[in-house]
């Protein structure tokens, strides 16, 4: 596969799921390689955005916490997250490794900001909401957009 994506392994997944990757002629990097063990993911997720990288976590709930939501859509960060959090490592391992291809085409098909569930059934793309639309719902995130239309069109025939 032409430009192969690197994968960021966040540290949470540990030493099997890195060790499988490499074995299975994945590009990958190491979170403690380049960010110290405490490094919040607010400060991260931009960072490996930047370079590049595609995130790879078994933080479900990454998506969620505003914080981290506003990161991923701010930076343009493209993240794989597994359904359960609680797997051992070798399981952990094995799924990314089975879900590989279906990754790094995704990763390279799919524009950012995006956060894609793995799971032993297959790989589901999640819709991400900014903060605001996002804890009022959908009914808010449409009226989000009709303002920002609204102000785009008025914008558009003042000139």
């Amino acid at each position: 596969m032409p430009d192969r994506p690197i994968f960021y392994v966040d540290r949470c997944l540990g030493k099997a799921v890195l060790k499988a990757l490499l074995e299975a002629g994945a590009r990958v990097e190491k979170h403690d390689d380049h960010f110290p063990q405490n490094a919040q993911d607010e400060e991260w997720i931009p960072e490996v955005a930047k370079r590049g990288w595609v995130i790879l976590t078994k933080d479900k709930n990454i998506r969620r916490r505003v914080g981290e939501r506003e990161a991923i859509l701010l930076s343009a960060a493209r993240v794989f997250t597994l359904s359960s959090g609680n797997m051992r490592g070798e399981v952990m391992a094995a799924l990314f490794v089975s879900r590989l291809v279906d990754m790094e085409k995704l990763a390279i098909d799919h524009p950012p900001p995006f956060v894609a569930v793995v799971s032993p059934t297959g790989i589901q793309l999640i819709a991400l909401r900014p903060a605001a639309a996002a804890e009022g719902g959908e009914e808010a995130a449409g009226r989000i957009l009709i303002v920002v239309e609204s102000v785009m069109r008025k914008r558009v025939t003042d000139q």
